[in-house]
């Protein structure tokens, strides 16, 4: 969106980021290997504090509560449905990994207990 209004990111706010412009222009690809979620706090419409990873067709979710995954093929099932982690976990992994990776490359922040 910064790119879209002319504004310059600000490094010390905006650790990573890619414009999603090209591909709201027509583009076909954001030039990178993956895109990643980073929601480390509960949201007032349910959301929980986790994560994500979309690479090529397949997306996993990361519960930071639980520790839970869900895995998904976007391209078999847009809406989410059947959760395919303990089908593919090696590719649960992977995916896994990556986000773990991405989060420690970016110092995310993550949620701590509320006593």
């Amino acid at each position: 969106m910064l790119e879209m209004a002319g504004l310059e990111q600000m490094r010390e706010q905006h650790v990573d980021g890619v414009s999603l412009g090209p591909l709201l222009r027509g583009g076909k690809s954001l030039g990178r290997k993956a895109i990643y979620w980073h929601y480390p706090h509960y949201g007032n419409q349910g959301g929980f504090p986790g994560g994500a990873v979309r690479t090529g067709d397949y997306k996993l979710i990361a519960n930071y509560i639980d520790g839970s995954i869900e895995l998904y093929n976007l391209k078999k099932d847009i809406g989410e449905k059947n959760d395919l982690s303990e089908k593919l976990p090696k590719k649960a992994g992977e995916l896994k990994a990556m986000l773990e990776k991405w989060r420690k490359d970016v110092d995310a922040k993550m949620p701590t207990p509320n006593r």
